[in-house]
C-alpha cells in the first residue's frame, strides 16, 4: 500500500501525522511545508518526505497575498506531480498550509482523501477540504458542528505511545511524591510568560502547603536566573527533570525543559496550561483535570473553543488571559478539593481515545 500524508506547520499537525504514517506502514512519503518545524524532525523520522514551498495568507488586506496566492498555486500543480508519480493508494493530511495544495490535488486526482482534525473549531484548510473528503477523523468533540456530520467520526487524537503506556501509581513511585499532590505547571515547548508571571507571585503561598508539590516548567526563554537554590526533600523529582531544573522552595521544582513529560503529567493531579489540542488529548488519555489559559493569538482562537469543550464537560476551569486576576481563586479552589479533581479526572477521560491511532488505522483499511 503506497500513502502520501501531509501535515506541517506545528507539532499538533505534524505528530498525528506521523502517528498515523507510522502505524500504517507500507510506501510512505510525507509531505511538508519548508517554513515548519517539519523541515527539523522529518530528518530523523527515517520516512521519505518533500518539502513544498508555502505559507498561509495574512489575515488583512495586503499585496504579500499575491505572492502567498501564487506560491499556493504551484505548490497544488506539484503536489499533483508528486501525486502521479507516486500513485498513492490514499492521502491523509493532518492540517497546516502545506495540506491544502496536497488535498486540492488528491481531489482533483479522485485519489481518497481522509482528514484529521486536531482541535474543537476545525481550521481553514480542514473545512475547505472537508466536502472532498471520503472522512473525517475528530480529535476533539465539538469539531463536527462545523464539519459534514454524516464524514465526521471522533476518534480522539493519536498520542504518542509513552503517555498511553504511563501509569499513575508506577510515575508517582518514580517520582516518590507518595500522597502529596502534584501540580503542573506549564505553557508548552516553549513556555508561557503570561502564566509564569501569574504563578510567581503564588510561590510563597504554594510553599506553604505541606501536602503539595510543583513543577513550573518556564520556557527556556522565561527561566529565572537565579544565584541561590533550596535543598530540595524531593530528589527524585530533580533527577527526573535533570541538571537544568532548580529548587527554588522544598517542595517548587522549576524547569526550562520536561524532556520526559509522560511520567510528570501521568503523575500530576491537576495541570494549569494552554489548550493545545495534542496536550489536550495526551491530558485526557491519562484522565488529568486542567485549568486552561488558551493562547490568545492561536489562529482563529482554536484554543479557546478546546478549552471550552473541556469546560463544558466539566473536565477543565478556562481562565482567559485577560482575566489571570482569576487564576488564584479558581487554583486553590481545586487545591482545596480533591474530590472535585477526581469528578474531573473521570471527566476528561471521556474527551480522549489511548487507542486512537489503531481506530483511525482500522477505518482507513476497512474503506481500502
Amino acid at each position: 500500500m503506497r500513502v502520501v500524508i501531509a501535515g506541517g506547520g506545528t507539532g499538533g499537525h505534524i505528530n498525528p501525522a506521523l502517528a498515523i504514517a507510522r502505524a500504517l506502514g507500507g510506501e510512505i512519503l510525507y509531505i511538508g511545508g519548508k517554513k515548519g518545524i517539519e523541515k527539523e524532525i522529518l530528518p530523523q523520522s527515517g520516512l521519505s518526505y518533500v518539502l513544498l514551498d508555502v505559507e498561509g495568507f495574512q489575515r488583512h488586506l495586503t499585496l504579500r497575498n499575491i505572492a502567498i496566492l501564487v506560491k499556493a498555486f504551484k505548490a497544488t500543480r506539484k503536489s499533483r506531480q508528486l501525486l502521479k508519480d507516486f500513485q498513492p493508494d490514499l492521502v491523509v493530511v493532518t492540517g497546516g498550509y502545506v495540506s491544502g495544495p496536497v488535498g486540492q490535488a488528491a481531489s482533483s486526482l479522485e485519489i481518497p482523501l481522509f482528514l484529521q482534525e486536531q482541535n474543537s473549531y476545525p481550521g481553514v484548510t480542514i473545512r475547505l477540504l472537508a466536502k472532498k473528503a471520503v472522512r473525517i477523523f475528530l480529535g476533539s468533540k465539538g469539531a463536527e458542528r462545523y464539519l459534514p456530520a454524516e464524514k465526521c467520526l471522533f476518534t480522539g487524537n493519536p498520542v504518542r505511545e509513552e503517555i498511553v503506556q504511563a501509569k499513575r501509581e508506577e510515575s508517582r513511585k518514580l517520582l516518590n511524591i507518595g500522597n502529596k499532590t502534584l501540580l503542573l505547571i506549564t505553557g508548552g515547548s516553549q513556555g508561557a510568560k503570561a502564566i509564569n508571571n501569574s504563578l510567581r507571585p503564588l510561590y510563597k503561598r504554594l510553599s506553604e502547603r505541606e501536602n503539595l508539590v510543583v513543577i513550573h516548567h518556564t520556557g527556556k526563554n522565561d527561566f529565572p536566573k537565579l544565584t541561590t537554590v533550596k535543598k530540595t526533600s524531593y530528589p527524585q523529582i530533580a533527577k527526573l527533570l535533570g541538571k537544568d531544573a532548580i529548587s527554588i522552595e522544598k517542595n517548587i521544582f522549576i524547569t526550562p525543559f520536561i524532556k520526559n513529560m509522560a511520567p510528570v503529567l501521568a503523575a500530576s493531579d491537576l495541570v494549569i496550561s494552554r489548550a493545545g489540542a495534542i496536550f489536550l488529548s495526551e491530558a485526557a488519555v491519562l484522565g488529568v483535570p486542567l485549568i486552561l489559559i488558551p493562547y490568545p493569538y492561536a489562529a482563529e482562537n482554536h484554543q479557546t473553543f478546546n478549552a471550552k469543550i473541556w469546560e463544558e464537560k466539566q473536565a477543565g476551569v478556562l481562565v482567559a488571559e485577560a482575566e489571570l486576576d482569576k487564576l488564584p481563586e479558581a487554583l486553590f479552589q481545586l487545591l482545596d478539593h480533591p474530590n472535585l479533581r477526581v469528578e474531573m479526572a473521570q471527566n476528561a477521560k471521556t474527551l480522549g481515545n489511548p487507542g486512537a491511532t489503531q481506530v483511525i488505522i482500522a477505518e482507513i483499511l476497512n474503506y481500502i
